[in-house]
């Protein structure tokens, strides 16, 4: 199954390229993933969980050294359109999948982020039903901000909002054997929200 993660990290600052590099540079130390980086975005390609792990650590080191600071990312899981890529099968659905982590599992990170997300459980009939499902989840976690046009809003502890994605991937993949999500996260934005 061909799982990973398409991100790109924006600090505010001039310290930029400082931050970027500090944020990624442990990444190609962590077994068991691949790690390509160019001049728009890193690719990581491994177990979800790992996936899930290496990005919020990316995240949250660029947090801490700089004021606003925004990710954006493409998760997927079971993509049949990488045919290059030996690691790649479509992946069947999961009934039996369970989340790696819920937000009420994880310790906070005392990172307060805003964030919006979009889940694609694909080539299935009843997909509305899944999505439905996993908003449903983040305002039962207390994350949920308000519904926007293509995506749901997150607030909350950043380390939280990456659980609550990694959970709701985790969850989709009993439904679909290509699970996508698509996510911003920002912290430290000096726009009030709602503006």
């Amino acid at each position: 199954m061909f799982a990973g993660c398409q991100f790109s990290l924006y600090p505010m600052t001039d310290r930029f390229v400082e931050v970027i590099l500090e944020a990624v540079a442990d990444l190609r130390d962590r077994q068991g993933l691949r790690v390509e980086t160019d001049d728009l975005s890193t690719l990581v390609v491994g177990p979800p969980e790992q996936i899930f792990q290496a990005v919020e650590g990316c995240f949250c080191r660029a947090a801490r050294g700089a004021g606003h600071v925004v990710l954006t990312a493409t998760f997927s899981r079971g993509c049949p359109g990488e045919p290059d890529d030996p690691i790649c099968e479509p992946a069947a659905p999961n009934p039996a999948a369970e989340a790696a982590v819920t937000p009420a599992t994880v310790a906070p990170a005392g990172i307060p982020v805003a964030a919006q997300f979009a889940l694609y459980p694909l080539g299935i009939p009843h997909y509305m039903n899944v999505i439905y499902d996993e908003i449903e989840a983040t305002k039962q976690d207390g994350l949920f901000s308000r519904p926007k046009h293509f995506c749901t809003r997150l607030d909350g502890d950043a380390r939280q909002v990456f659980a609550a994605l990694q959970a709701a991937f985790d969850r989709a993949a009993r439904h679909a054997g290509h699970v996508v999500i698509t996510a911003t996260i920002s912290k430290g934005s000096p726009t009030p929200l709602g503006q």
